[in-house]
């Protein structure tokens, strides 16, 4: 077998999420702490890919799952403790991804070192993996709702979906590729689940130890708000004003919209503040018609809203829906 190394495949990865490459115990792995981040590559001359990942999970929680779809069709769900996850392949090229798809909210991911961790990519001795065709890139900033958690129903890891949550389905929609920096739970001034701590503080880094240097994406997409409803309107007024300040400053070159939560919480105050800072805002009332739970979309609700995600953004794309 040809194996290929966390080292070389972060090249691979940097378009698709926020991976670093880390050491675990005396283990090397490319890491991340992000539900929905990614690895897209090209396979050719193989059988078969091998994935092996390393399943670093609070013991009080259920274990990781990955996601993994070969050329666009349907996403198929593995769970990190078979270690080693073989997909059969023809020798044609393939395109190949692999997908941070299922954790709980339990895992200490900030501190405790328990985000997703693949340890290697293997292909038969003839193959050959190389970086995919690169596409243009949007960067998705939100909490549990944007991540993709509670999708398909209310059991943590095994019903998340950041696979084909409203981002996946618009990023799959205007064919780019995405990167999540979001959160269970996370706010401006909630602090998120897993040790991480508000946005401000989550936006430049993977985890306490691991700063991440921002990409240059071709659009930023801010979905925060609903996590922060219990606390004063004031004091979300002049947080989130000052993230949005931060945003900018992070990705000088993007161009940045502001999403109405589906909830519709802080609608008026994100309108105006984004107006202020001379940023498009998306009201999305009507968008989600279904919910699993009265706050998060279930696979009907975040089919429908990344649908209508896809067609306001893609213009700022050059795409067509």
């Amino acid at each position: 077998m040809r194996t290929y190394f966390p080292p070389q495949l972060l090249n691979p990865a940097q378009q698709t999420g926020r991976w670093a490459v880390r050491d675990i115990d005396d283990d090397q792995v490319l890491y991340t702490t992000n539900l929905g981040s990614y690895l897209r590559c090209r396979v050719t001359g193989s059988h078969q890919l091998i994935l092996t990942v390393a399943n670093h999970h609070s013991d009080l929680g259920t274990g990781q799952v990955y996601a993994l779809r070969v050329d666009g069709n349907l996403w198929r769900r593995f769970p990190a403790r078979q270690e080693k996850i073989t997909v059969p392949l023809t020798p044609a090229p393939h395109i190949i991804e692999i997908m941070a798809a299922g954790n709980t909210d339990l895992d200490e991911v900030w501190t405790g070192k328990q985000g997703f961790a693949i340890r290697s990519l293997a292909v038969d001795d003839a193959g050959i993996l190389t970086a995919a065709p690169t596409r243009l890139v949007i960067d998705f900033i939100g909490d549990s709702i944007t991540a993709g958690c509670w999708v398909a129903g209310r059991h943590a890891a095994a019903d998340y979906r950041p696979e084909s949550n409203y981002a996946a389905t618009c990023a799959d929609l205007v064919n780019t590729d995405s990167v999540r920096i979001a959160y269970s739970a996370g706010g401006v001034l909630r602090p998120a689940t897993g040790g991480v701590p508000v946005a401000s503080k989550f936006l430049r880094w993977i985890d306490r130890d691991t700063p991440w240097t921002p990409n240059h994406p071709q659009l930023v997409v801010v979905n925060l708000g609903v996590n922060d409803r219990r606390y004063p309107v004031n004091q979300f007024v002049t947080t989130y004003d000052r993230f949005i300040r931060q945003v900018t400053t992070t990705f000088p070159a993007a161009p940045i919209v502001l999403m109405i939560p589906f909830s519709q919480h802080f609608k008026n105050e994100i309108t105006t503040i984004g107006h202020r800072h001379q940023l498009r805002v998306i009201d999305t009332a009507n968008w989600c018609p279904s919910y699993t739970d009265g706050l998060h979309p279930n696979q009907a609700g975040a089919t429908i809203a990344g649908q209508h995600l896809a067609r306001v953004i893609a213009p700022y794309l050059g795409k067509k829906v």
